[in-house]
Order: structure tokens, then sequence, then C-alpha cells
């Protein structure tokens, strides 16, 4: 067997209250493109992290030729020869193909000083031949289809003389002739020596195109598997495993059978390239709908779009049986949808302002002293945040300490308040219970049933799927844009949502 180019042995790599990565080994070597999947929160990305050189493991050891090696920075790990492309594509904005793909090298200078760009501009095309990718290397990479931005992404790996490249979800936003294009062009790489680690939610591609699977869930790995040994159905139940209690199976929100009432939101064949596909929902008074999915299943973006934040291009949102148009926040508040965005510090709160002026933010005009001047009343906006500290138990001395100051359950909790007194009825629950203690989960999920037993109806988002499971009513599981299924009763389980997600559910069913 060809001796690994990279391997990690025992890796380990804890968070507050969170156990990321849990003794995680596993190896690449030459030529070898291996897959590596698992469910979200599997440990995947904090691995990658840590190849990468972003983030410090807290044990274990990464060797590149057979030589531990400390990954201080990803420079570091540049510089190893290993590269990342993650998801989210990291390119420069208004600058050139060809300043992108040396951004980090040295270019070519004429007499020491100016920058070559003759011979910038040729090396870059070379690199460039290689991909298959015929862009001119004077354009702005702003100009460039989605799968050409990943493909100068890779370039920029080539251009650092790259053994390892690590790609993370690479053909998500692609279409079918691009991920083939793709697929090819990592073939290619590997026939000439380069290791691949290749993390998809696409187990077909996965199962296309790996020469071994590496499967984690909850931290470990579980396998490492030849792919020719593989089928779909195995790769789904491996990465499911054995239906286990957790602290989320624990919590249950007993509504007591409590029937749903009047339908409040109806979406209906909601478009939005490239992530939403004609998207059909439901959501009634008094219900707990969850919304599962894999990363690129389209989630989040339904999510704003239904606060407004992005206008849809085609499909109707109806609230309370009246057809809707929702071209901003402010038009989503005033049909009384609120959004709980999964990044609460930077897009659910003002972290650096008090607990008083975040819960009044959305409220401003009801708490002003006099309603022809402009200004809140201090003293209007304490009461109304005093009480929303009481009602959901948020510790803090006071409400002017800066919630930026708060744990992160205290501050989903502040997120929460500012909606409840401007009065929704709508609530879409964005990862609420993400970095979230196990007290402060559970204080969340009290909040949802309440909020269910007030009549105020819930959209429940969340990749933890046995939370997903105890707190929901019904389930729509969306994979790549589309809802591929709806869940409930006794169908609302972890391995059902888990199998649609994958599509594994579907396949079983038409085999």
């Amino acid at each position: 067997m060809t001796a690994p180019v990279l391997e990690v042995r025992g890796l380990r790599k804890t968070y507050p209250g969170v156990l990321a990565v849990d003794d995680a080994s596993f190896a690449v070597a030459p030529g070898e493109i291996l897959g590596l999947v698992g469910k979200n929160g599997a440990g995947k990305s904090t691995v990658i992290k840590m190849v990468a050189g972003l983030v410090a493991p807290d044990a274990g050891e990464i060797l590149v030729d057979g030589e531990p090696k400390a990954l201080a920075s990803s420079h570091a790990a540049s510089v190893l020869g290993i590269s990342v492309v993650h998801q989210e594509l990291a390119l420069v904005p208004r600058s050139s193909v060809a300043e992108n793909v040396f951004l980090g090298l040295p270019y070519p200078r004429r007499a020491g000083l100016f920058v070559d760009w003759p011979e910038l501009h040729r090396r870059t095309r070379e690199v460039l031949a290689r991909l298959g990718l015929t862009v001119d290397p004077r354009e702005s990479v702003d100009g460039l289809s989605v799968a050409q931005q990943r493909m100068v992404m890779i370039a920029r790996c080539l251009a650092w003389e790259a053994r390892v490249v690590v790609l993370d979800e690479p053909t998500a936003s692609l279409t079918d002739d691009e991920i083939s294009h793709l697929l090819e062009v990592l073939r290619q790489l590997a026939a000439d020596r380069v290791a691949i680690v290749y993390v998809s939610h696409r187990l077909e591609e996965v199962l296309g195109a790996t020469d071994r699977v590496v499967v984690m869930r909850d931290g470990s790995v579980v396998a490492d598997l030849v792919t020719a040994t593989l089928t779909k159905q195995a790769l789904v139940a491996g990465i499911t495993g054995e239906a286990k209690a957790s602290e989320s199976q624990t919590v249950h929100v007993d509504r007591a059978g409590r029937p749903p009432g009047a339908e409040l939101l109806r979406v209906t064949g909601l478009t939005r390239a490239p992530a939403l596909h004609g998207v059909d929902l439901s959501l009634r008074e008094g219900e707990v709908l969850g919304l599962a999915g894999l990363v690129g299943a389209g989630r989040t973006e339904l999510a704003r779009v239904l606060f407004g934040v992005d206008t849809p291009d085609s499909g109707t949102i109806t609230v309370r049986g009246k057809d809707v148009v929702l071209r901003s926040p402010r038009a989503a508040m005033r049909e009384r949808i609120a959004l709980l965005p999964e990044d609460r510090r930077h897009q659910g709160n003002d972290t650096a302002q008090s607990i008083r002026k975040n819960t009044s933010l959305p409220t401003l005009r009801q708490h002003r002293a006099v309603r022809w001047l402009p200004r809140p009343s201090a003293a209007k906006e304490r009461a109304a945040s005093e009480e929303m500290v009481g009602r959901l138990g948020i510790k803090a001395r006071s409400t002017e300490v800066a919630v930026g100051t708060l744990s992160g359950g205290n501050q989903q909790k502040v997120v929460l308040a500012k909606w409840l007194v401007h009065g929704a009825d709508v609530f879409v629950f964005d990862e609420p219970t993400a970095g979230i203690d196990v007290e402060g989960k559970a204080d969340v999920y009290g909040i949802v049933g309440e909020l269910a037993d007030a009549g105020k109806a819930v959209l429940f988002i969340s990749s933890d799927l046995p939370e997903l499971a105890a707190v929901s009513d019904r389930v729509v599981v969306l994979r790549e844009g589309r809802v591929v299924a709806e869940l409930t009763g006794e169908q609302v389980s972890e391995p059902e949502i888990l199998g649609h997600c994958y599509g594994g559910a579907d396949a079983a069913t038409s085999a």
C-alpha cells in the first residue's frame, strides 16, 4: 500500500458544552480520492478546519509524509501542500482571476519592483488549462459562474503545488454538466498523484467518484470502507447508526395533543434560484413545523425569503388567506412574521447594545415618550424589557447590560423577547439551539411549546435531528432546494428524517 501523504491520528476538539471531534483517525494516499461523509454535526467541518490549520486540536496529531506537523495557520498548511476549498468560496471580489489564483504567492516581478502582469497571466493560463478552464486571467471573478469560481479556487490549490486538496461540498449550486466536469477534473488530479478528500452529502457522487469512504458520526470515525463494496442504502445506514437517546430526545414539548388551528402561512411554488425550487408548505396556529435538510438544502434561504430579506423569483406567500409580497423585513413584520436567525450574534442582536435597546428594536415607534417625537422612552423600553427578562428567564444583572456579555442561550432569548414585544404570530427559528448548553436548550424547547400553546405558528429549522423529532408536530424535508417528504405521526423520527435527507428513504421506497 502506498504510504499516506496525510494522516490524522486521534484528533479531538471540544468547545464549551460540545465534544465536536473525538478520537478521529484516517489517512489518504497520493492519487487517492477519499470520501468523508456524516450528517450535520458529525464533526467533518471541525476536522477540515484542523487539517487546514484554522483550528488547533486539543489532542491527537496530523502527519504529513509520516512526520507530525503543527499547523498553526492556513499558510502553514499551504506550505506543506495542504489546500482546502471551502463551500463558501474565499475569492477576493472585484479582483481578476489571476490575482485570485496566485493569492498569497509572490507575483513575478520586473526589475525586482513591478508586477510582471503578462507573466502572471501566462502562469495563470497554464494552471487553468490543467482544469479545462478557458476564462481570461484578466477577467474579474465577479463575472464568473459559481462553477467557474470553484475552479478558480481549485486552480489556487494547484498554484500552491498542493499535494492534498480537501473539497467541502464542492458541487453545491452546480448543474449536472458542471458536476460531471468537476468530477472529471478531480480524477485527472488524482492521476497526477494529488490526494483528494471529498466531503459531500450527495452520496451518489461520493459512491461514483471515490476510492474509499470514511464515515463520521457523533465526532468519531465509525467506518473506513472501500467504495466498491458499498451501496447507497448501506452508506445511509452507516451515517445514521443506531437510534440513540440524546439530550434533545429527553425533552419533549407536551401540548396535550392540541389540534392545530387555522392556517396562518402557506408557501406555494416558491422558487429562488439556485437555492429553492417549487417549495410548498403550510403552517397553522398552534403548530410546530420542523424543517429538515442537509447543508445546501435551502433551509436558511427559505427563512430569508419568508422574512423578506431575499425576494423569490416566483411562487406565492399567503398569510391568513391573503397573498402577500414580502420585499423587505419591514413588510414581513407588518404581516407579523418574525425570524430568529442562525447567526444570532451578528444578525439577531446588536451585541454592543443593552438588553433594553435590543428588545425594543422592532417596536421603537410604540415606545416613544411623545408620539410625534421619533425618540423612544427609556422608561417604556425598560418596562417592556424587564417584563421579558422575567417571562423568559433571561439571566442578567439588569436590562442595561450589553447582550454580548450574555451566554448563547440568553442571547437567543433576547432575540425572542423583541418579537414577543412586537406581537408576532409566525416565528421562524433557524438553528435556535446551536452552541447552547443543555439547560439553554431545554429553555428553548419550553418556549417553543408555550408559543404553540398560545396559538402561534412555529417553523423550527434544526440540524439536530433528534431535537427536530422531539419538538415538531410535522416535519418537511428539503433536499437540494425541493420538498422531498412531509412526515407526520410516527414517521417523525431521526432515521426517517435522515433517510429522506439523503434520499435513502426514497430509494428504499422505489426499490
